[in-house]
C-alpha cells in the first residue's frame, strides 16, 4: 500500500514537504489558541482606529475655531448681547453639525408596500415611500446633477 518505488522524484519532494500525520491536541491546547485569537479579534483594526482619532481631533480643530470666532464677537460693541448670543450660538452650532444625519431609506412602493400608509414593516430609521416613476425621476435628477447626460429631451 505505501509502496514508493517507480514515484517521480518531485511527488516524493512534496509528500515530504506537505504530508504530516495529524499530532493529537490537548482540549486545554485548543482553549488557550482560541483565547489568544479572541484576545486579537478583541483589538480594534488600526485603519479605523486612525480614522478615529482624525475625526476626534478635526471635531476639536472646529471647536477652537469657532471658540477663537465666538471670543472676536464678544469682544465686539456695536452688537447687543442677543445679537452676540445668536452668532455665537450659530458658530458653535456650525462646528458641531458637521456630522450628517443618515441617509433617509427608498422605499419603492410595490408590491406590500402599495398604498401602505404608515412604517412599512422591516423598516428601521429615516425612510420615504416613493413609486417607481418618481425613484426614476430622482435618479435622472442626480445623474444630471453629477454632468451626465439626460435622457430626455
Amino acid at each position: 500500500m505505501n509502496n514508493k518505488d517507480g514515484l517521480p522524484s518531485w511527488f516524493l519532494d512534496d509528500e515530504a514537504k506537505s504530508y504530516k500525520p495529524n499530532i493529537p491536541i490537548t482540549k486545554e491546547a485548543i482553549n488557550v489558541l482560541r483565547e489568544k485569537q479572541r484576545a486579537l479579534d478583541a483589538r480594534p483594526i488600526k485603519k479605523i482606529a486612525e480614522a478615529k482619532a482624525r475625526k476626534k481631533f478635526k471635531a476639536v480643530q472646529r471647536l477652537t475655531k469657532a471658540k477663537k470666532k465666538a471670543d472676536g464677537i464678544m469682544e465686539t460693541d456695536d452688537l447687543n448681547e442677543n445679537e452676540k448670543a445668536r452668532q455665537v450660538g450659530k458658530l458653535i452650532g456650525k462646528s458641531k453639525s458637521s456630522e450628517k444625519r443618515p441617509e433617509k431609506k427608498v422605499i419603492v412602493a410595490r408590491g406590500a408596500n402599495k398604498g401602505v400608509k404608515g412604517r412599512p414593516k422591516g423598516v428601521k430609521g429615516r425612510y420615504k415611500i416613493v413609486d417607481a416613476r418618481m425613484r426614476k425621476e430622482v435618479r435622472a435628477l442626480k445623474r444630471i446633477n453629477k454632468g451626465g447626460k439626460s435622457t430626455r429631451r
